[in-house]
């Protein structure tokens, strides 16, 4: 038996191995994440999305769930096809494995366990569509008939609000468009807030880093690498606020040695500073020389070894607090709406149990 046939084999010895193999698939926890991505995609469907998709029917009778299991098949049966391909399968090894009965049997048997299993997450990503319909509307007036047949109901299908021996949750459509609006608008609050946090963030982390690499390459300045600086370069670098690149020399030379180094520089602007003949230059390079004459007293070997260690460890913290600043607003951005809103939970309960028994 070749490697390939066995590896097959394996592949269908067991729904188990199956999951693990092909979906990456270790316990309940990794399925309810596939499963969620999986049925964003049938939702999405070309084919299956005019059957059970609130964006693209065009009343509720159009709704029909009767499809959804061959389309979870053949997305499965796409994931196995990849893997293989990936494996370097043959385009006849792929067909025959494709068209074995017993291995379309096999996928059959476990898209049949998924939907039984988390059919409620199939439906609940239905009804988020229905909540995006609800938002493509810029006023309660302007909601799709479809909505209103899920609030009011149509001729041959009741509402689909009606909780479980509870009465309806909401009877009138701006009840559903206001909540709806107020729910993405409370959402995107949060999401701006993050994203002014991170922007924040990222502005220090790019500030740090540069001050980190600033202290490496002034450390490893010369006095043979000062003496070709010009008063020029000086002036520019201190009264040229936009350019990037004035920006970052200033920012090495800020942290030029204390001692000759930087005596060197005190002593470039403080001829700059006799020789000019413009008054505003004369200012500018005395206050140059100035800043260097600190720089003098203050970079010492052990100042710059602490503030090198002190910005590399915020850089750390930084990072860290960015990278989980990032995940907390992917996170909220992946949240439905009706977790932002107690009677859109409700609504999203009472429309699953009545889509799932429709």
């Amino acid at each position: 038996m070749t490697s390939s046939k066995a590896y097959i084999q394996h592949i269908f010895s067991d729904k188990l191995v199956f999951e693990k193999e092909v979906l990456h698939v270790k316990c309940d926890e990794d399925r309810k994440e596939v499963m969620t991505l999986i049925c964003t995609d049938i939702c999405a469907d070309k084919k299956l999305a005019p059957q059970v998709s609130f964006l693209k029917i065009k009343t509720i009778e159009d709704l029909n769930f009767d499809n959804v299991k061959i389309t979870l098949v053949q997305i499965l049966l796409t994931e196995l096809l990849s893997l293989l391909r990936e494996k370097r399968y043959t385009k006849v090894e792929i067909e025959n494995i494709k068209t074995s009965k017993k291995n379309q049997k096999f996928i059959y048997e476990l898209a049949s366990i998924y939907l039984r299993r988390f059919s409620n997450l199939f439906y609940k990503e239905v009804v988020n569509g229905f909540f995006d319909l609800i938002g493509t509307a810029n006023k309660a007036e302007n909601l799709s008939p479809v909505v209103l047949e899920v609030i009011h109901g149509s001729a041959n299908r009741k509402t689909l609000l009606e909780q479980h021996g509870s009465g309806q949750i909401l009877y009138k459509p701006e009840q559903a468009w206001m909540r709806v609006k107020q729910a993405r608008d409370d959402k995107n609050r949060q999401v701006q807030v993050y994203q002014i946090e991170i922007v924040k963030l990222i502005r220090r982390v790019d500030e740090l880093k540069l001050k980190i690499s600033a202290i490496v390459a002034a450390r490893a300045l010369s006095s043979k690498d000062l003496k070709k600086v010009t008063s020029k370069l000086l002036l520019d670098m201190f009264t040229d606020e936009e350019d990037i690149q004035l920006h970052t020399k200033k920012t090495m030379f800020s942290y030029v040695p204390a001692g000759e180094l930087a005596n060197v520089l005190v002593s470039i602007a403080s001829k700059s500073a006799i020789s000019s003949k413009l008054p505003n230059e004369q200012q500018d390079f005395k206050q140059i020389a100035e800043f260097f004459k600190r720089c003098s007293k203050t970079n010492t070997e052990k100042y710059l070894l602490e503030r090198f260690e002190e910005y590399k460890h915020e850089l750390e913290l930084k990072s860290s607090t960015y990278r989980d600043k990032r995940l907390k607003m992917q996170t909220l951005r992946e949240r439905p709406l009706d977790s932002f809103d107690i009677t859109l939970k409700k609504v999203k309960d009472a429309m699953v149990y009545n889509l799932q028994h429709l």
